[in-house]
């Protein structure tokens, strides 16, 4: 009876030791594959009248948040921005076959182009304690990001590309350009180009 009792634990030991150099080797291979950042894109020169509009954050989440809808097809939202103090991108991730919230935190830059850079500062991935890099890497490879949002996991931040997306205005598509994104004042100025 003792001996069977040693082989049981023998048994339960070496499965316990198996499965965590799996999930160990799981892990390592996430972390460290995959380094590439995403093309940052070349942005777009658009013609046409300007108009000028500032609005307040919450407002740019809601346009921001509808825009990303758009760009997926009007499928649940599987990201969303919010914008208070500075800039979140929220979603889920799949890791290692279960999913798992991630929050993003981004100091907002608008570039020469009218294009905005967020630079990451905070990251929470569910009850894990990820790096920065690790963490733009599964939202990088979560593929629910539209196509004018890119992630660049080596320098620790996203672009949006708001010269890419298209607002519809009668049978024309206006676009889009940050000229200041103040969040200390909640103060967003953008302009929308209409052809």
């Amino acid at each position: 009876m003792l001996i069977k009792m040693k082989n049981k634990w023998k048994v339960a030991f070496i499965s316990l030791a198996t499965a965590v150099l799996v999930i160990l080797i799981l892990v390592t291979t996430l972390l460290f594959s995959g380094g590439k950042n995403m093309a940052k894109p070349e942005p777009k020169v658009h013609n046409g009248s300007v108009v000028t509009i500032t609005t307040k954050p919450i407002d740019f989440e809601k346009m921001a948040n509808k825009m990303i809808g758009n760009a997926t097809n009007g499928s649940a939202l599987q990201a969303y921005i919010k914008v208070d103090d500075d800039v979140k991108i929220k979603s889920n991730v799949e890791a290692l076959g279960v999913n798992v919230p991630i929050t993003l935190d981004f100091e907002p830059e608008v570039d020469d182009q009218g294009n905005i850079i967020l630079h990451q500062t905070n990251v929470t991935v569910g009850l894990l304690d990820l790096p920065a890099q690790a963490a733009l890497k599964l939202l990088r490879d979560s593929n629910k990001l539209p196509d004018w949002i890119t992630v660049q996991p080596s320098d620790k931040t996203a672009y949006m590309d708001l010269s890419a997306v298209e607002l519809p205005i009668g049978s024309e598509n206006a676009h889009l350009q940050a000229k200041e994104f103040d969040l200390t004042n909640n103060k967003i100025v953008l302009d929308i180009i209409v052809p």
